[in-house]
């Protein structure tokens, strides 16, 4: 069995565990790799999105503003740590971005998954953590990249802490561009970044997901990508209402 077939099994098999807390939660608490970014006692804050959407950016940005170690539950992409943030009352931010752009970021980073279930579960994260609406500030992408202080200062509103906010001026952004490069080094083990995957701004990867755009071509794909365009107006509409 190749290794892309078994990380295409792997994906399918934690597909349908990770709504759930008690199930999902233990087994990443296990692997070493995701045991210090799973939600715990000591957590300051969750910051879980689909994937290519923003997490990274908003990890290191809230990190870097803080201007001290603090402990951040991330990059599980699973609904399940949203969820327990949720239920524990441990500020929460889920970001979103519009799934065209996120998918297709996807397809470049991980060209083991296919369009149709990297639509799947877009679709699955959002509509599992959307009764749970209330309990976490929403985040756009382009909000994330572009005034990261604003999540930040509704956070503080909605659980009264006091995070530091994230001053969006171009020696900041650098310095959390060079965060998030060493964050991508960590990932891939590789020593070295790699443009298919670091989460900032690249003119290669927009190339490739140019290329991969045919991938949501086919009538499947068209299909679940208007189901999870109707899902990130769901949201966005919710996060509207809780703002006014």
């Amino acid at each position: 069995m190749t290794l892309k077939v078994l990380l295409k099994y792997r994906h399918i098999v934690r597909s349908l565990i990770d709504r759930y807390p008690s199930i999902y939660l233990p087994v990443c608490r296990v692997r070493l790799k995701t045991r210090q970014v799973t939600v715990s006692k000591d957590t300051e804050i969750v910051i879980e999105g689909s994937p290519r959407s923003a997490n990274t950016f908003a990890v290191a940005a809230f990190a870097f503003a803080q201007g001290r170690p603090v402990k951040i539950a991330r990059h599980l992409h699973a609904p399940a740590q949203v969820i327990a943030a949720t239920k524990r009352r441990i500020p929460c931010i889920v970001l979103i971005r519009k799934p065209r752009d996120a998918v297709l970021s996807l397809l470049v980073r991980a060209p083991h998954i296919s369009a149709e279930q990297a639509l799947k579960d877009y679709i699955r994260f959002y509509r599992s953590v959307y009764p749970y609406r209330d309990k976490f500030v929403v985040g756009r992408f382009e909000e994330a990249t572009t005034d990261f202080s604003e999540i930040i200062r509704r956070v503080n509103a909605r659980f009264g802490t006091n995070f530091k906010l994230f001053e969006h001026t171009e020696e900041n952004l650098q310095k959390v561009f060079q965060i998030v490069e060493e964050m991508d080094k960590q990932d891939t083990g590789l020593g070295e970044v790699k443009e298919e995957t670091v989460a900032r701004p690249s003119t290669y990867r927009e190339k490739l997901k140019k290329m991969a755009e045919a991938k949501l071509e086919t009538p499947k794909a068209r299909k679940l990508l208007l189901e999870a365009e109707e899902v990130y107006r769901m949201f966005i509409e919710a996060r509207e209402d809780v703002l006014g």
